[in-house]
């Protein structure tokens, strides 16, 4: 019982939201197809939730945060060509100074499909910085040690620096 009202519930905010996005502006449609899009992701409606992002980027191509969800889907589908092809997008079009998280995304993708020279030349736009998003540590490290280059693995380990909280976005939503 429980369940299928939860169930109702959905299909009024569905039908409610859909409503909303019929009959206002641009941006404010691409913010509910990206909540939308979001909510399927959770539930790991991928098909879904690309077809919401799709709406949302028709209605708003130039932000960033729903390419990287693009990217999400793209690589949780194994296309990580594609997946990189967003992040690059969303690196150019980011509206802040703030590229760090489109950066480690695209570089876990590479990793993950073991593309660690291009990882590392990623990562190597970062390094120079004052602070270190957190996590990046252990991301260098494993990039170096993948080049061959494990001894500055372990110097960028045992390196005091100062690591700066994640803000944003990760592709862990």
């Amino acid at each position: 019982m429980t369940q299928k009202v939860a169930s109702l519930g959905l299909l009024a905010l569905t039908l409610f939201l859909s409503a909303c996005a019929a009959t206002t502006e641009p941006a404010v449609r691409a913010y509910l197809h990206e909540q939308q899009a979001y909510s399927e992701i959770r539930k790991g409606q991928l098909e879904m939730a690309e077809n919401d992002l799709k709406l949302a980027l028709r209605d708003n191509p130039t932000e960033p945060t729903i390419l990287n969800n693009m990217a999400y889907i793209a690589f949780k589908k194994g296309n990580y060509q594609k997946a990189v092809g967003y992040l690059e997008q969303a690196r150019v079009l980011r509206n802040d100074d703030n590229d760090e998280p489109y950066i480690l995304n695209e570089a876990r993708i590479l990793m993950a499909n073991h593309q660690y020279p291009r990882a590392l030349v990623l990562l190597s736009l970062i390094e120079p910085r004052r602070t270190w998003p957190h996590g990046y540590r252990k991301m260098l490290a494993k990039a170096l040690i993948h080049n061959g280059q494990n001894a500055r693995a372990m110097a960028v380990l045992l390196e005091k620096h100062d690591e700066t909280s994640t803000s944003g976005l990760s592709f862990s939503r």
